[in-house]
Order: C-alpha cells, then sequence, then structure tokens
C-alpha cells in the first residue's frame, strides 16, 4: 500500500498522538448537541473529539516542525477547519503509513487525512472523500532543465521513481505512449523504495530524472531553490482523499457536507492558494476516482 505521492522515508512512529485543538461550539453536552447535529456518528459526538491518523514525514502536508514538534502542515490546516465546522476537537494520531488504511477499518482512528490516493482498488475496503488534487512532476537538477521541453526529450533517459507509489505505473505509461510505443528508445526506469531514495539517486548522477508529487517539489524548490526543477507537463492528476471506513454513510456524509461549506465560505481555497497549491483545488466528492 502506498499514498500516491509519498515522498519521504518513514518517520520513527511516535508513542503518543499529538493534541491539535479545533475550537468546538460550546462545551460538554452543547458541543456534543451541535456534533450530532452535524451527522456525525454517535460515537464521535459523543466524545467531540475526532481522531485522525496520520504519517507526518510528508512535507508539505503533514510533517514534525523541528522547533515544536508539533505535527503541522496543509492536511492540519484543513483537518482543524473541518473539525471546526463539525463541532469537534482534533485528536492527530501519528502512524507509520503501511498503518493507515488498516487503523481506519479497524476503528483505531476514526478517519486518516495523510496525502493518501483515492484508487478504485482502495475503494473496495474504505471511502474517501476527494479534497485535494495531486499532480506528478518530471523533475532534475537545476542545471539539466533546459534539456527537457517536450516529451521525447525523456527518451532514451533514465528515470527514478518509488515503485511504491502510483508514479511507477504512470511513468511506465509515459514510455510507452512517448518512447517505446512510438518507436524512440525507451526510459530507463531505476525502481527505488521510497520518494527521497529517488532524489538522492538524481543527486548523485545516476539518473537523468525523477517523478515526484508537485506539493513535495514545491516545499523542495522552497527549502533550495538552485537544486531542482520542475520539467514537462504535470501527470494525471490523481485526488488525495479522506479515508474512512467503509460504508459509513454516516461519517462520509457528515465530513463531506463540512468539506462543502469550507468551499462555499472560502476557507478551503484560501488554506490551498495561502500554501502554493491553488492548482489542487477540486469539487469534493465521495469516492470521485473512477479508474
Amino acid at each position: 500500500m502506498s499514498r500516491f505521492a509519498r515522498a519521504l522515508k518513514p518517520l520513527p512512529l511516535l508513542a503518543v498522538g499529538t493534541v491539535l485543538l479545533a475550537s468546538a461550539c460550546g462545551t460538554g453536552d452543547a458541543a456534543s448537541d451541535k456534533a450530532a447535529k452535524n451527522g456525525l456518528p454517535a460515537a464521535v459526538a459523543q466524545s467531540g473529539t475526532l481522531r485522525v491518523g496520520m504519517s507526518p514525514d510528508f512535507p508539505p502536508m503533514e510533517y514534525i516542525d523541528e522547533k515544536t514538534k508539533n505535527v503541522v502542515g496543509v492536511d492540519v490546516e484543513l483537518v482543524n477547519a473541518l473539525a471546526k465546522q463539525l463541532g469537534v476537537k482534533v485528536q492527530i494520531v501519528q502512524q507509520s503509513f503501511d498503518q493507515l488504511l488498516n487503523s481506519v477499518q479497524t476503528g483505531r482512528v476514526d478517519l486518516v487525512m495523510s496525502g493518501l490516493s483515492d484508487t478504485v482498488e482502495r475503494q473496495k475496503t474504505v471511502d474517501f472523500i476527494d479534497y485535494f488534487g495531486s499532480q506528478g512532476r518530471f523533475y532534475t537538477l537545476q542545471s539539466n532543465a533546459a534539456k527537457y521541453t517536450e516529451p521525447s526529450d525523456v527518451c532514451g533517459k533514465t528515470l527514478a521513481v518509488s515503485k511504491k507509489t502510483d508514479y511507477y505505473q504512470q511513468a511506465e505509461d509515459f514510455d510507452k505512449k512517448n518512447c517505446s510505443g512510438a518507436g524512440k528508445a525507451a526510459i530507463e526506469l531505476l525502481p527505488t523504495d521510497s520518494g527521497s531514495a529517488a532524489r538522492l539517486q538524481l543527486e548523485q548522477g545516476r539518473v537523468d530524472l525523477a517523478i515526484q508529487g508537485a506539493e513535495n517539489l514545491a516545499y523542495f524548490e522552497k527549502k533550495d531553490p538552485s537544486k531542482y526543477e520542475s520539467v514537462l507537463s504535470p501527470l494525471k492528476s490523481t485526488p488525495f482523499g479522506i479515508v474512512m471506513k467503509k460504508g459509513d454513510s454516516n461519517m462520509s456524509g457528515a465530513v463531506l457536507k463540512a468539506m462543502n461549506t469550507l468551499v462555499r465560505n472560502g476557507t478551503y481555497e484560501k488554506i490551498l492558494t495561502a500554501n502554493g497549491m491553488k492548482y489542487a483545488v477540486i469539487t469534493p466528492a465521495l469516492n470521485g476516482s473512477k479508474g
């Protein structure tokens, strides 16, 4: 299992989740009443707390702030806004990425919001509320970026990409369409265990290019503006989804309604735009991926 744009090595699992508060309307029974009125499952409404699974090794979506040691990022901002709309608090439960789907299926967490892609295969076991239009990007060292202006420029080159992500299949499809399947030299794919491993191959000169999510690249380009540069057009957009137990119509209905409210009042787009991700704005949908 993998997130569509999983890019960094997992961090050690922390024993205790970090609690981040999203203000509830009132306290005690009043807050519980609001949460119940918003359609949340009874257990969540009564507790007043939404347990959210995150693997905080995916900047800028979710990561550990070096100074405060808290989980921060775009997903944290969005889930706190979502919880405020629902009238509950948020408890971030830190987990390794491989634990996330099982955790929501077994009820250890109520939701997962951790850059996890909505795919038809995953829809067999969990439900998604899509909220973020992620894009894969080819990138290379900035000194080599001028070499890649059209798809055929990648033919015959070496390309590193994490085998654990959907980007690997997209790279194979790109090769068949533009290179090996079009009478040109095939792309030499180097599968890696993670996006960070792919970046290392690029830095060490062992490959010509790599693929990673646009959100990650924006983060790394901001940290080191002279190192990497995206090239060519984005790959097909695949949405990240808020994950919940399969068939839990109360939860999916409440989350979708709250997300649509955040869209209408401008909070959703404001958060993404402030983080340089206006490209990722989509219309929230239940299990929106169809193939």
